[in-house]
């Protein structure tokens, strides 16, 4: 019967986490915070060492004889090493040693007796280690459970301290709590992924950089998991200097959210902001390009025409309030927004109005082709050669402007004028407004209704077409658009960021390549397609619609997510309120300080690799535990060596993480498409 209950015993989840062979001292002082050990060489050798930060379990029962612990005795507490801690005996250990090395008359001691005796050498080889307490492991209903404190602890106990490995470990830093594990179903279910998620392996536990004895040849390699709803409705930053992994991250990111998509038959739309072109291009530095291992899957755009990319600009000509925006913001910026014209210009509006209200639609139109008219005399190139401008015009303006243009012609030289409502050309559409303009200031025109047929705002494009204002004096109108031209392309059909909006809805992974092109150009579209993606989301929501799973990748995130934005731009709203509209965010940089306090603050998954000064890490340090890492992060350079705090973790695990395999990754999709 005995052999039966010890039998059951040692399947209970804290008896498994305790490996008697992995004994390395006890807890000789402890309180809610930190706990002191005391350990020796010998202990330290059997285990492979202690490297700094690693994990250590303290616990007062006896595993083998687990039936007789006290319920109050049965609970682990979960330590991390984060430095060494200083014995009573110390100060005299180091006496003898000096004593002992001023007596030495040779580099190597080849004479014993001339050496330590063995009781000396037993106690020179105890030291003490400073350990942070980051939880206590208890089992309840039958589930374990990790408090993220100590509820109490006892002066006298007698706490054992041992260095997990193997199974142990990976429960440890794997531990995702039974409530967390409910909930994670539940959001799932709220993402419209309704079978069961398994955890993607994405590298193994590694303490230090030299990892000789830790992950030898003889120690087993412990994998970390992450819980891919974690990422999905979330915000994860990606930290570290330039190639110490942080691509290689977003990558594995990349995958797994795809393999969500494709196991579980759910449409997760992802946008790669790709700063330095490696996702959108394959290259020697980073092998494997996210649009080679997803190709079918894959949409590219680009901010110069290149053939396999979309282009990123819009066409001015046929996305009309899009393509004033931009052109109001460059003419700000280029401060030539004083002239009365142009202050009218830039305070219209080119949204269209009811169709049904046929005399305010009409003036919307002759007001639009009035500006498609000056976009052509600024240098924007139409559509297409014979592109044309319609509007309406009733008897008497057309009369007055057949008048205008022929004021001065022979009777052999009279000139047809053709109706606009058939169409004029660019070149047709400049002259029949300047002579428009011209009899306006004659005569006014009239429309059928008696209003004027040429509103202010009209007036105002005609005399920037004309160069010159009402008192005929000169001003730069057309000119000074010609800044805004390189945000034109004349090829696209559809305003870009409602095209991306759609392949996104579709489930693919769009990558907006922006390392080529002009660098503010670059910021302000991708401010723009950002403010369309995040808009018609939130008009999902608004209306009770379910909007769709979108994954947002931002490298070198502190050239558009800066720390000087105001709450209510584009990217801290996105990063703030983004996840109640099913969008994530996932930024890399380089630079922690550089990037908004308000999406740190809401910042639930983070990865982060080498930094290279204090400011960036007593920053980061503000945050979970990493404080615990400021040596580690500011000393180990090696890529792709990380501390990872996921929404699922309670608390920071160091990881290796593993290279991207983009064959293996291919060879999956393919699988899972056939």
């Amino acid at each position: 019967m005995l052999d039966n209950i010890n039998a059951l015993l040692k399947d209970d989840f804290l008896v498994q986490i305790v490996q008697k062979e992995n004994f390395v001292g006890w807890v000789y002082s402890i309180d809610y915070d930190c706990a002191l050990i005391v350990s020796n060489d010998l202990w330290k050798a059997k285990v492979h060492g202690i490297p700094h930060n690693c994990f250590l379990i303290a616990a007062s029962f006896d595993p083998d004889d687990y039936q007789n612990v006290p319920e109050e005795d049965r609970e682990i507490i979960l330590l991390r090493v984060i430095g060494t801690a200083k014995l009573p005996q110390d100060d005299d250990m180091i006496r003898t040693k000096i004593d002992n090395f001023q007596r030495q008359t040779d580099i190597f001691v080849t004479d014993l007796s001339k050496d330590f005796d063995d009781i000396t050498k037993n106690m020179l080889q105890f030291g003490g280690l400073e350990c942070r307490v980051l939880g206590t492991f208890y089992v309840r209903d039958n589930e374990l459970w990790l408090g993220s404190d100590i509820e109490s602890f006892a002066v006298a106990a007698r706490f054992n301290v041992y260095r997990p490995k193997g199974k142990a470990l990976e429960t440890i830093v794997n531990y995702v709590d039974p409530i967390r594990k409910n909930k994670a179903i539940e959001d799932s279910r709220a993402l419209g992924i309704n079978s069961p998620i398994k955890p993607f392996k994405i590298g193994t536990v590694r303490y230090t950089s030299t990892d000789r004895m830790h992950r030898g040849s003889n120690e087993e390699k412990v994998p970390f998991y992450i819980q891919p709803s974690d990422f999905l409705a979330r915000r994860t930053a990606v930290l570290g200097m330039t190639r110490t992994g942080k691509s290689n991250m977003i990558k594995q990111t990349v995958s797994v959210i795809k393999r969500i998509s494709d196991e579980c038959n759910v449409k997760i739309g992802q946008i790669i902001y790709d700063i330095n072109g490696e996702y959108a291009n394959a290259n020697q530095q980073d092998q494997g390009a996210i649009s080679e291992v997803y190709r079918d899957e894959t949409v590219r755009y680009r901010m110069l025409q290149t053939e396999g990319f979309e282009e990123l600009q819009n066409n001015f000509y046929l996305q009309i309030p899009e393509g004033f925006n931009i052109i109001s913001n460059v003419i700000r910026e280029d401060g030539n927004s004083a002239a009365a014209d142009v202050q009218e210009f830039l305070n219209t509006s080119f949204d269209e109005p009811d169709r049904n209200d046929w005399n305010l639609h009409n003036r919307w139109k002759i007001k639009v082709a009035a500006y498609k008219t000056m976009l052509y005399k600024a240098g924007f190139e139409p559509p297409s050669k014979d592109y044309k401008v319609y509007f309406t015009a009733n008897d008497k303006v057309r009369k007055a402007v057949y008048e205008y243009i022929n004021r001065d012609a022979e009777e052999n030289e009279i000139r047809v004028v053709k109706d606009p409502k058939y169409g004029l050309t660019l070149p047709e559409a400049e002259e029949w407004f300047m002579a428009a303009r011209a009899a306006n200031k004659d005569t006014p025109l009239k429309s059928s209704s008696g209003e004027n047929w040429l509103d202010n705002a009209t007036k105002s494009i005609l005399n920037m077409i004309a160069g010159r204002n009402d008192r005929e004096a000169y001003i730069n109108g057309y000119r000074i658009l010609v800044n805004a031209i390189k945000y034109h392309s004349p090829r696209r059909s559809q305003e870009v960021g409602e095209e991306i909006y759609n392949h996104l809805l579709d489930g693919k992974i769009v990558i907006l390549d922006l390392s080529v092109g002009d660098a503010t150009l670059r910021d302000r579209i991708s401010k723009q397609i950002a403010q369309v993606i995040f808009s018609k989301s939130m008009g999902y929501f608004i209306e009770g619609k379910t909007p769709p799973n979108i994954v947002f990748y931002v490298e070198e995130a502190h050239n558009l997510i800066g720390k000087d934005m105001d709450l209510t731009d584009t990217w801290p709203r996105l990063a703030k309120e983004g996840a109640k509209y099913r969008i994530s965010l996932v930024y890399a940089t380089q630079e922690v300080s550089s990037i908004h306090p308000n999406i740190l603050a809401n910042t639930e998954n983070w990865i982060i690799s080498h930094l290279n000064n204090e400011k960036e890490i007593n920053e980061l340090s503000k945050f979970y535990d990493f404080s615990d890492f400021r040596k580690s992060l500011l000393r180990a350079q090696d890529v792709g060596f990380a501390r990872i705090k996921t929404l699922s973790s309670p608390f920071v695990v160091p990881v290796q993480i593993d290279k991207f395999e983009p064959e293996k990754e291919i060879e999956r999709f393919r699988a899972t498409r056939a």
